[in-house]
Order: structure tokens, then sequence, then C-alpha cells
């Protein structure tokens, strides 16, 4: 898995990269934790190249939202592969998630 931080306007995106597993959740973790402190007001997590994604990556990411909204941030989701997203309707969560199609719909 590959994490590389870029700037779309006010939004801090964390650009992530294959698969995301129990294996390699701790750097999606430190990662998002390192950008969820308060320090950004909107942070979007593009997931355009992850193909796969289990429970433990699933929930980095719900720790992630929740960490946002504990300093009034903003926490969504973009260029989700359509696997991952069946997954994230099968647990409901994308309706916890603010979901973006692409980069255009934030501008």
């Amino acid at each position: 898995m590959d994490i590389e931080f870029r700037d779309i306007g006010e939004h801090k995106v964390i650009q992530v990269s294959g698969e995301v597993d129990l294996y390699n959740v701790s750097e999606l973790k430190k990662a998002l934790f390192s950008i969820t402190d308060g320090k950004h007001h909107s942070v979007i997590v593009d997931m355009k190249n992850v193909n796969y994604m289990d429970s433990s990556g699933i929930g980095a990411l719900v720790a992630g939202q929740k960490k946002m909204r504990a300093h009034t941030g903003k926490f969504a989701l973009m260029n989700i592969h359509e696997d991952v997203l069946n997954i994230l309707k099968l647990a409901t969560l994308d309706k916890f998630f603010k979901i973006y199609d692409s980069e255009d719909e934030i501008l």
C-alpha cells in the first residue's frame, strides 16, 4: 500500500493505493491520524487505486471520521472502487460517510 498527501483547495487529500488489509492497516491509521488532529478543516480519502479493503481498513476509515467529527471537521471518501463500495453498502456505511464520485464533485 502506498499513501500520498495533496491539497485540493481547502481539502487535505490522502491518496491511498493498493490493498488495505490487516497486515498494512497500521500505515493507513498513522497517516489518517496525522491529518485528523484538528489542523485541517476537511479531509478526503481518495481511494481510486484501492481495489481491496478488509474490515480493518474500514475500521480505520470509521476512526478517521470520528476523529474529524470530534474537531468539527469534515471527512469524506472519493473515487471508491465498486468492490469496496459494495462492502460499505452491505454495512450501511455508505450512509455514514460523505462519498464523492470524483474530484470534480469537490470543486
